[in-house]
């Protein structure tokens, strides 16, 4: 993987946690069984791209970690 393949991965997971973050919103209004039932699947889903998928992304080019809004260098 080069530098443009990582900036293109980069995108791509930041538009699959958009719209992670638009389906929690969704399943937030609905009743408490499909709430149930959705929720922490989505919240599976959001944390591996978040914690294992970006941050290994960042690790290996930290120049994209840079880029990321709200990074403050740490890591988790």
């Amino acid at each position: 993987m080069d530098g443009t393949q990582a900036t293109q991965i980069r995108s791509l997971l930041l538009e699959a946690a958009d719209a992670i973050d638009r389906a929690n919103a969704i399943v937030s209004t609905l009743d408490s069984d499909d709430r149930a039932f959705l929720s922490a699947p989505l919240d599976e889903v959001s944390s591996a791209l978040h914690f294992k998928l970006l941050q290994k992304l960042y690790l290996r080019y930290p120049g994209l970690a840079e880029e990321a809004e709200g990074w403050d260098g740490t890591v988790t």
